[in-house]
């Protein structure tokens, strides 16, 4: 028996699809390890250069929720090409970008073509795979979506420090043009419905509404929570957000159809998904940030104890996804969370004494059950959706997922920041001799009548360092009661059954072919 027999879909476009998947991910971790290095090339201060990250950040959440309603207008497979040839586009511009503002004109570039891939990439492979083997197939396609962040920041730092940065954009040159031609040839056309209507209230609503909380997100720590800026795009956000809310429910034609969370299933399967994301994400920018700034790693070392556990998850995710087509869903999720909890509890004692070894594998085994748990949570969800709205199912929870993690990100950053200074006043106000000759990061010369510079500075140094370390223990903290609520909400996913296209005395839809 053949792979498409078997599955339904054929290797080459399977391997065509996640390679253009992955290519988008990657780039979303690759560029954080390279900001120091473009703030000295294009003499950029911290706060211009971010736009780097945060534009495309913004893009692909204003964009992400209407991908559904144009792979249904144009055909999905139309929709990938296009998408595919703007982001490669759009890499190899900014390879040639001259300055920060070009490099971040051409990061919105990349991003519009990014927001659409990986929505569009699941619905192909689910309306060309077999409900029955639907696991095994994102298993492989959630490949991308695990191994790519923890390879970026490795390929990253070897690019960074022993070659030229511009090459992070470069490499997704020929990784485009060679997914472009494999997915042309590949992937069978899908007919598009011309009659399919745009939910112009909806769009309008949602691009506003999502620029203004990203924006909010992205912005709240650098100008301050409480400032008038944040608490205002706060309350727009709001608004329109719940405007976008009242129209897509009142809707015939969507933009997001948020009637789909009556599902239970796909229900929890998005909680449990987005509540992950927040706490993936989010450790995987507090992790480099302790690892470079407290313990001195490079950006190449930092990458190198991500990656075994990237090679774990590359292993697992399609080993759960075999599992999931025999077991289902509920037992690998609650045994991926277990694990991925446990081991977060173990990093809230994460301090300046842990070896390089020991902070790899604690972070190994955390990867090994997010792999084993991720996917079959997000296909038991996609699998409770009628084939017919797949591809707005995948719109809404790739929209959810994003908008998650940077939620996560932003939060467990805040945690650290916020949780870092409290830490310092506490430590500053109850400093005493026996205190600093417990704290075994060295002593100041003299404490009672220091009067040099130097050992004022040592002191302050010394309390920067322990407040920095209790407040990144306590964002981990945080991530851990993020992971309990996920492995709660697992729990209530419900026994494995057949996929809607499966159920008895329905009959399965063809994916619609040219």
């Amino acid at each position: 028996m053949s792979f498409k027999e078997r599955f339904g879909i054929s290797f080459p476009a399977l391997f065509a699809v996640v390679l253009g998947v992955f290519m988008a991910i990657l780039d979303t971790t690759v560029v954080n390890v390279a900001i120091p290095k473009m703030m000295s090339v294009f003499n950029a201060t911290q706060n211009e250069i971010q736009w780097v990250i945060t534009a495309y950040l913004l893009v692909t959440g204003m964009l992400t929720p209407v991908s559904g309603y144009l792979g249904d207008r144009f055909g999905q497979k139309r929709i990938y090409l296009i998408a595919l040839t703007i982001f490669t586009a759009g890499s190899a511009l900014c390879g040639l970008a001259w300055s920060t503002d070009a490099l971040i004109m051409f990061r919105i570039i990349q991003a519009v073509g990014g927001a659409m891939l990986m929505p569009v990439s699941m619905t192909i492979l689910f309306s060309l795979s077999k409900p029955e083997r639907r696991g095994t197939i994102m298993g492989i396609w959630g490949i991308a979506l695990m191994f790519a962040p923890a390879l970026g920041p490795t390929l990253s730092g070897y690019l960074v420090e022993y070659v030229d940065f511009r090459l992070i954009f470069y490499i997704n040159v020929p990784i485009g043009i060679m997914s472009f031609f494999m997915v042309a040839a590949a992937i069978p056309g899908f007919k598009g419905r011309p009659t399919e209507s745009l939910d112009l209230p909806g769009l309008l609503t949602s691009i506003l509404g999502f620029f203004s909380l990203l924006y909010a997100l992205s912005e709240g720590p650098t100008d301050g929570w409480r400032s008038l800026t944040i608490i205002s795009l706060f309350v727009a956000a709001g608004i329109l957000l719940t405007m976008f809310v009242a129209i897509e429910l009142t809707s015939k034609n969507p933009m997001l159809d948020l009637r789909l969370f009556k599902r239970k299933v796909y229900t929890v399967s998005i909680i449990s998904s987005s509540l992950m994301s927040v706490a993936m994400l989010g450790a995987l920018f507090i992790l480099p940030i302790f690892l470079q700034d407290g313990l001195g790693l490079t950006p190449l070392q930092t990458g190198l104890l991500t990656l075994p556990g990237a090679i774990v998850t590359g292993i697992l995710m399609p080993i759960s996804g075999y599992l999931f087509d025999r077991i289902g869903a509920r037992p690998l999720g609650i045994a991926g969370l277990f694990i991925a909890l446990v081991t977060t509890v173990e990093l809230i004692g994460l301090n300046y004494e842990w070896t390089f070894g020991a902070i790899m594998v604690i972070y190994m085994f955390r990867q090994a059950g997010m792999g084993l748990s991720m996917m079959p949570l997000s296909t038991a969800g996609m699998n409770d959706v009628p084939h017919a709205i797949i591809s707005r199912a995948t719109a809404l929870l790739t929209t959810m997922r994003n908008v998650a993690g940077s939620i996560g990100t932003a939060y467990l950053s805040t945690v650290m920041q916020t949780n870092s200074t409290s830490h310092f006043i506490e430590l500053a106000n109850r400093v005493t001799v026996p205190a600093l000759q417990g704290m075994n990061l060295g002593q100041p010369q003299s404490v009672y009548g220091a009067t040099s510079a130097s050992e004022v500075s040592h002191l302050a140094n010394i309390l920067e360092q322990l407040a920095f370390q209790k407040g990144m223990q306590d964002a981990f903290g945080a991530a851990a009661i993020i992971g309990l609520i996920a492995l709660v909400a697992v729990f209530f996913i419900g026994k494995r059954k057949l996929p809607v296209d499966m159920s008895p005395g329905v009959k399965k839809p063809l994916a619609a072919m040219e």
